[in-house]
C-alpha cells in the first residue's frame, strides 16, 4: 500500500520493494514513506467472511526497460518532474522546489509541500494531520485538472516559456541525465495520476482504520461499511489511472483485471512498474478457484494453447500478507 513507483511521490526509488520485503507483517498492509525518513507502518486488514486473499497473475508480457525506457519509465520521470516545475511557475512559488532523492532531484511531492508552505504557512508538511493532508491532495487533484489543461500534452517550447528558460536549458536540465524520446509531455495526466494515487493511499489507510500491528484492535469494523468493496474500488481506480493517466498498463494486464473482476475479484490492478509483468487482485477466498479458472480458459489457454499445467501453476500465485525477511541466529552463533 504505497504510492505508485513511477510517480515518485514519496521518493520510492530508494527501496520501496526492499522495505516491503523486510518490514512486512502477517495479515497487514504496509504503509511505506520516505519523508522525512524511512518509516514502515503495518496496518491490519479487517476480518471478513469469507477471508480475503491476494492473487498474483503474471501477464507473461516482458517489458524490456533498457529498450523502452526513453518512451516509458524514463519519460514518466521527466514528465512528473516537469509537471512539478511547471505548476511551481504557474503558482509563482517564492521558494525553489526542495532537492530530494528522485532521479532529477525534485518532485511533485516537493511542489505539494512548497505550495502549502507558502499558501497555508505550513513549515513542515510531514507533521500535517492525515485528514488535512488528505484535503491537500484533494485540492491538488483539482488544481492539476484546472491548471494543466492541455490534454494533448505540452511541447518543449510551451514548457520552456512558462519556466522562463530556453529549450536548450530545458533539455540540459531535464532530458539529458534521463534520456527520453518525446515531442509532447503529458503533464496533466502524470500529475493527476501521482496526486490521485497519493490520495488513494490516504483513503486506504483511513478505510482500514490506520490500525498498526502493535494495537490491540485487529482492523476496522466491517459492520458499518463494505470494506472489501471499498478497498477493491480503490484498487480498480488505481488500475484505471495507470491505464489512462500514467499510461503504464498494457492490453494484457487490462484483460487480466477485467476477467478477474467478472469472476469475483473485488479489486484488480497492475503491480510493479507496469508495461507488462504482474497484476494483483483482492479476491474473497470462496472466489479464488473461479478467478483462477477464468484466467486459465479466457487468457492463458486462449493465448498459449500449448501451455503446460506446470507453467499455469507458476503464472498464478495465491498469496496472503506474511512476515518479511529476517536474520536468524542459529545455535547461539553470532556469525554466519
Amino acid at each position: 500500500m504505497t504510492a505508485s513507483k513511477g510517480g515518485e511521490y514519496t521518493n520510492v526509488y530508494h527501496s520501496m520493494d526492499q522495505s516491503a520485503s523486510v518490514f512486512a507483517q502477517p495479515g497487514c498492509a504496509l504503509l511505506v514513506d520516505f519523508k522525512p525518513s524511512l518509516t514502515a507502518k503495518p496496518i491490519h486488514f479487517p476480518t471478513t467472511g469469507p477471508p480475503l486473499t491476494f492473487l498474483v497473475a503474471q501477464s507473461l508480457v516482458t517489458s524490456d526497460k533498457h529498450v523502452t525506457a526513453p518512451v516509458c519509465y524514463n519519460l514518466r520521470v521527466v514528465e512528473c518532474t516537469l509537471a512539478a516545475h511547471y505548476l511551481a511557475a504557474v503558482f509563482k512559488l517564492e521558494k525553489p522546489l526542495p532537492a530530494d532523492s528522485s532521479p532529477l532531484g525534485s518532485s511533485l511531492r516537493g511542489f505539494h509541500d512548497t505550495l502549502f508552505e507558502q499558501r497555508d504557512k505550513i513549515p513542515d508538511n510531514t507533521k500535517t494531520a492525515p485528514a488535512q493532508f488528505t484535503q491537500q491532495l484533494e485540492s491538488l487533484v483539482q488544481l492539476a485538472g484546472d491548471y494543466l489543461v492541455q490534454e494533448e500534452g505540452y511541447t518543449r517550447e510551451e514548457i520552456a516559456k512558462v519556466l522562463k528558460i530556453s529549450v536548450a536549458e530545458l533539455d540540459k536540465t531535464y532530458t539529458t541525465r534521463v534520456p527520453v524520446r518525446a515531442e509532447r509531455f503529458m503533464l496533466r495526466q502524470r500529475a493527476l495520476h501521482v496526486f490521485s494515487e497519493a490520495l488513494r493511499v490516504q483513503q486506504t489507510v483511513a478505510l482500514l482504520g490506520g490500525t498498526s500491528s502493535s494495537d490491540d484492535s485487529h482492523g476496522s469494523s466491517t459492520d458499518a461499511k463494505d470494506v472489501p468493496g471499498e478497498l477493491g474500488a480503490l484498487l480498480n481506480a488505481t488500475q484505471e489511472s495507470c491505464r489512462d493517466d500514467f499510461d503504464c498498463s498494457c492490453p494484457e494486464l487490462d484483460e487480466l483485471c477485467e476477467i478477474a473482476r467478472a469472476a469475483g475479484s473485488r479489486g484488480s490492478r497492475l503491480t510493479g512498474a507496469g508495461w507488462g509483468g504482474c497484476s494483483v487482485h483482492l479476491v474473497p477466498e470462496d472466489k479464488v478457484d473461479a478467478v483462477k479458472q477464468a484466467w486459465e480458459t479466457q487468457y492463458y489457454q486462449k493465448r498459449w494453447p500449448d501451455m503446460t499445467r506446470e507453467k499455469l501453476d507458476e503464472a498464478i500465485v495465491v498469496s496472503r500478507p506474511g512476515r518479511g525477511s529476517c536474520l536468524w541466529t542459529v545455535g547461539g552463533r553470532s556469525e554466519v
